[in-house]
């Protein structure tokens, strides 16, 4: 149905839809109020007729976001694992979740290894927040209408306040940390990384075991923020440097 309604360049009315599907009236019907309710149809109230909605375009536009950003940091990624010895990730925002797009393994084992194609809670990881600090006070509450944070450790936030003041510094400083929010033992700092518009198209974090953070957290924070000032010049973005260190 969604193929169709690209097909048709916003021109299609129910009785159409049916016939082109061959589905029963009623059936089309109740499709159709589903994927309008959630966005990825648009019906025009005047003519009734159907076209691709907001959600359509919001995957799209993702889509084509997703691929020159990993083709781009991959690279600079690998350099820097190479750089560190310790694995580095890339990540996007999906709804209320870091989704991995990317990693470089490195070569010490960890706790837990998130795999590309995982989604963890933005608000329990470093790369989750790196990722909404790109995001207005305004848009966090729209995210998280409900105050209370589900909670993993004694480290993870638990309120959308809290959260707020954590990326209030995160956007002072240019960087996030994780001390264990979603799984104890592990350490890691992520960058935001940003396009030609400078919005935060994604992040790129370093990870530890916590034994070995406190040793190596200052160069890996400085060769981070380098690495992905470097992945956001390839994608357009104006600024040598995403922030302080």
């Amino acid at each position: 149905m969604l193929a169709l309604a690209a097909a048709s360049g916003g021109r299609l009315r129910l009785t159409d839809i049916a016939e082109k599907l061959q589905l029963p009236k009623s059936t089309a019907h109740n499709l159709l109020a589903s994927l309008t309710r959630t966005g990825w149809l648009e019906r025009d109230p005047r003519t009734r007729e159907f076209s691709l909605g907001v959600r359509a375009w919001e995957i799209g536009h993702a889509y084509l976001t997703l691929k020159p950003l990993t083709q781009r940091a991959q690279p600079v990624m690998d350099s820097l694992r190479d750089l560190l010895g310790e694995t580095v990730r890339l990540s996007v925002l999906v709804d209320q979740d870091n989704l991995c797009v990317a990693k470089s393994p490195g070569p010490h084992p960890l706790i837990f290894d998130q795999p590309v194609g995982a989604r963890l809670p933005a608000h329990a990881t470093g790369l989750g927040k790196a990722l909404l600090s790109g995001l207005s006070a305004a848009e966090i509450h729209a995210l998280y209408a409900e105050d209370a944070l589900d909670v993993f450790t004694t480290s993870t936030v638990s309120t959308v306040d809290e959260l707020q003041q954590q990326l209030d510094r995160v956007r002072s400083q240019g960087w996030a940390e994780d001390h264990g929010e979603y799984v104890p033992g592990i350490r890691c700092v992520a960058v935001p990384i940003r396009d030609d518009e400078e919005a935060v198209v994604g992040a790129m974090s370093v990870s530890f075991p916590v034994d070995r953070f406190d040793a190596e957290a200052e160069q890996a924070r400085s060769s981070l923020l380098q690495a992905a000032a470097e992945v956001s010049r390839r994608l357009g973005a104006g600024h040598a440097v995403i922030g302080r260190g």
